[in-house]
């Protein structure tokens, strides 16, 4: 497995692998929610963090993207998950920072139990605005 940064080619790929992944992480969630959230992602999100990729024989396999030090986005393509991939892209940004916060939802138990398998402590709980979940915020510290 490679990890590269995101290439500005790499967009369109990378917002089709955080939406299909995200209906399924997120089924409590509306998929239009997701779908609205597209264009954002390409023009607005993406452009404007620290995005790196896994690769696998050339295909994108899964990405993290951070913005200074909050973890936006980790996903892994649901046919490569369980494989270590999301776990080598966290190590990757671990390894350049001394201090990581995330914020996951309640309902999202495969990931919840992932960052908290990853050190991650959970610092406080909230409402989200926009979808009334319930999400905590998250915090490793090396």
């Amino acid at each position: 497995m490679e990890i590269r940064k995101l290439a500005s080619k790499d967009i369109g790929t990378v917002v089709e692998l955080w939406y299909k992944t995200s209906i399924i992480a997120h089924n409590f969630i509306a998929d239009d929610y997701w779908e609205k959230h597209k264009e954002a992602m390409a023009s607005k999100y993406l452009p404007n963090s620290d995005t790196y990729l896994a690769l696998e024989d050339e295909k994108i396999i899964g990405f993290v993207t951070m913005v200074e030090d909050f973890l936006a986005a980790i996903f892994v393509d649901n046919k490569t998950q369980g494989k270590g991939v999301g776990k080598s892209l966290l190590n990757y940004v671990k390894d350049k920072r001394t201090t990581i916060q995330l914020k996951v939802y309640e309902k999202n138990k495969k990931s919840l139990g992932f960052y908290k398998s990853q050190e991650f402590l959970v610092k406080s709980a909230n409402k989200e605005k926009e979808t009334s979940e319930n999400e905590f915020l998250m915090e490793w510290t090396r």
